[in-house]
């Protein structure tokens, strides 16, 4: 269910990129428009795959950088927010390559941004930061530490007797599809180790914490 869900939100964005760039003739805007298309079609046709393939269930991960994930989805975070939502992104984690699939880091970006988008309909401020988390020790787990990933919006925040139920994989879509961003990334993250965490519960403003393990120095390259 949850696959299907994230799968919906890559149609319905290729649908919103399509009748913009019917709209617009600079070869420019046209390039950009066609760059965006090809993330998301990638990123569709990774989930179908994965739809299709249910037998194994050691699925295969790779050391992937996230900074360069979150650096070539720019066009497409803004595709997502509107113009009238101002991105920030601050990638100041020298070390930002995590063991996972590009389907899971595009899965959780997505989601992850859609709710942003979905809190500030009359515009705001989106911030996408990554940095070294400091735990104060390396545990079994993760002992080449972990990566923080943070996606803050100026919404109007998420009351604190919801938190827990936005990210319930039990939880069930609403009547238009939406619903479970949150608990279909808290799945993806279960299988790659990592965690979810969610802050500013006030009147204003969500705070979506990500931590991944970070892959052993040696083994990094860039994607």
């Amino acid at each position: 269910m949850h696959l299907i869900h994230d799968l919906r939100i890559v149609l319905l964005l290729l649908a919103r990129c399509l009748d913009s760039l019917r709209r617009k003739a600079h070869p420019e805007t046209v390039k950009r428009e066609v760059d965006v298309l090809a993330l998301l079609v990638d990123a569709g046709v990774a989930m179908v795959n994965e739809l299709l393939v249910t037998s194994d269930p050691k699925l295969q991960v790779e050391p992937i950088d996230l900074n360069n994930v979150i650096r070539r989805a720019g066009d497409v975070i803004q595709t997502i927010v509107g113009p009238a939502v101002r991105v920030e992104t601050s990638l100041a984690a020298l070390d930002s390559t995590v063991y996972a699939r590009q389907v899971d880091l595009d899965r959780i970006l997505l989601n992850l941004v859609c709710n942003a988008a979905a809190a500030m309909r009359s515009g705001g401020a989106l911030l996408i930061e990554t940095t070294q988390h400091e735990d104060g020790k390396r545990v079994p787990e993760t002992p080449f530490g972990r990566l923080r990933l943070t996606i803050a919006d100026t919404g109007p925040g998420v009351p604190v007797r919801e938190v827990e139920q936005v990210r319930d994989s039990t939880q069930q879509p609403r009547p238009d599809g939406s619903g479970i961003g949150l608990s279909s990334v808290a799945l993806v993250l279960l299988r790659l180790g990592g965690r979810l965490e969610i802050l500013g519960r006030g009147e204003v403003g969500t705070v979506v914490e990500i931590t991944l393990p970070l892959s052993p120095p040696t083994l990094q390259r860039v994607h």
